[in-house]
């Protein structure tokens, strides 16, 4: 049997979505929080899990990643199942290997939709469903062909052939009326002798029909030049909708060319996404510089982009470190411990104060010669680095106790050794945020 993982902190949550997966044959555990999550995928391999994103702890993003980045757990397909919505969230949530998102608000057909693409149930695969992300379809590009004789063919053929039919209906029913209706007696005055007879009789049969064939023809020619003349007033109506609309658009483009060539102040919104952006995978390892090469070449990107939208401000780079619980390896230096001792048996948790200060201040050579570099090219943005120590985390710790492991107190530590960058703009920019 198929089996999914819901994690959500919301116990009617969990029980409807569980409900619809099991009537399609799904079976569903259940893990309320992402750290119960993350211990569940140690030991089980789902077919599917549904995420939620706001959670206490560990929050759907940062458990996503957590996943995704675990070789053991990478190729599990995950689904966030959240109240989030928005471009802006579910192009984030794509970006970190979310399939998708599911709306809390679902109904049954989305559920549908997801296992067939999954496969988990037989049927078929549709995209998997997005509450809110649907990117702008580009603008319609026209051809403006001349109407040729090949298009006038094509429009009129259809015409032809069903009225041509109906001429031939209507020829075979007159001659079936002339072969029942008795022939005409001729005038008493006029009586012709015997060897003209059977030559007028044919002429008074053919008459009628001649004239009706006459009749059918005109008003088959009268209709077809009224609707010829009619389709080629409409294809040139529409030809010349479709040269207008082409210029209107050619005009569109140039002026979205022309306004996006020139430099011009960083939005919220825009300045939001390059957070967002900068701060993904903003963890660092336990004994990893924080400044380090890669993180430089975040930080020119980062100034290149600010750069380009006309920026003014200050770049704030916060370092924090985790307090790890450790133990003192044979040469008399620190090493995180086993994941099964128990956390109270730790030689120490955490570094002092001021030590873990100095810890978060190391940066690489190429980290300085990116700030430096940054402070020469543009004086009106500003690179400032502050480490903090582990006097902010952002993960509460567990409380100690004979069940707690060093591996669940490290997975908290791990979450607050990060670092964070903000983008503040000066309040004389236009696009000041704070």
């Amino acid at each position: 049997m198929k089996r999914a993982l819901i994690v959500d902190d919301s116990r009617l949550a969990r029980t409807v979505l569980g409900r619809l997966l099991t009537e399609h044959g799904v079976a569903a555990d259940a893990a309320e929080s992402a750290e119960v999550a993350l211990e569940y995928l140690k030991h089980h391999r789902p077919d599917v899990v549904f995420l939620d994103h706001n959670m206490p702890g560990i929050d759907g993003f940062q458990a996503l990643e957590a996943i995704k980045t675990n070789p053991a757990t990478a190729t599990i397909p995950v689904m966030m199942y959240t109240s989030q919505e928005g471009e802006l969230y579910v192009g984030q949530a794509r970006a970190l290997g979310a399939l998708g998102v599911l709306p809390k608000t679902l109904q049954h057909v989305e559920v549908v939709k997801v296992l067939r693409t999954l496969r988990l149930i037989p049927g078929p695969a549709t995209e998997p469903p997005a509450s809110t992300a649907a990117a702008t379809p580009a603008a319609p590009a026209f051809d403006v062909q001349p109407l040729d004789a090949a298009r006038l063919r094509e429009l009129l053929e259809p015409l032809f052939s069903e009225h041509t039919t109906s001429l031939r209906e209507e020829m075979r029913r007159g001659l079936q009326r002339l072969a029942a209706a008795p022939p005409p007696l001729p005038p008493a005055a006029a009586t012709p002798v015997p060897s003209e007879l059977p030559r007028q009789r044919r002429s008074g049969r053919l008459l009628p029909l001649v004239n009706a064939l006459l009749a059918v023809t005109c008003a088959t020619f009268a209709y077809l030049y009224f609707a010829t003349s009619s389709a080629l007033d409409e294809a040139n109506q529409r030809a010349l909708r479709l040269a207008n609309d082409t210029a209107t658009l050619s005009d569109a483009r140039f002026a979205t060319l022309a306004s996006a060539a020139a430099p011009r102040p960083a939005t919220d919104s825009v300045l939001d996404s390059l957070e967002w952006a900068a701060n993904r995978g903003n963890r660092y390892a336990f004994d990893a510089v924080p400044l380090d090469d890669e993180r430089a070449a975040m930080l020119t990107s980062l100034l290149a982009q600010l750069d380009g939208l006309g920026f003014a401000g200050t770049v704030a780079i916060d370092i924090h470190s985790g307090r790890f619980c450790m133990n003192y390896g044979s040469d008399g230096t620190l090493g995180l411990a086993p994941p099964d001792q128990p956390a109270a048996m730790c030689e120490q948790t955490g570094w002092p104060e001021n030590e873990a200060v100095a810890l978060g201040q190391r940066q690489s050579l190429a980290f300085a010669n990116a700030v430096a570099s940054a402070a020469a090219r543009n004086p009106r943005v500003r690179v400032e680095t502050v480490a903090h120590g582990s006097s902010s985390p952002v993960l509460d710790y567990p409380t100690v106790n004979y069940e707690l492991t060093a591996g669940a107190w490290n997975r908290a530590a791990t979450a607050n050794h990060r670092v964070e960058v903000s983008l503040i703009a000066d309040p004389a920019d236009t696009g000041a945020r704070r």
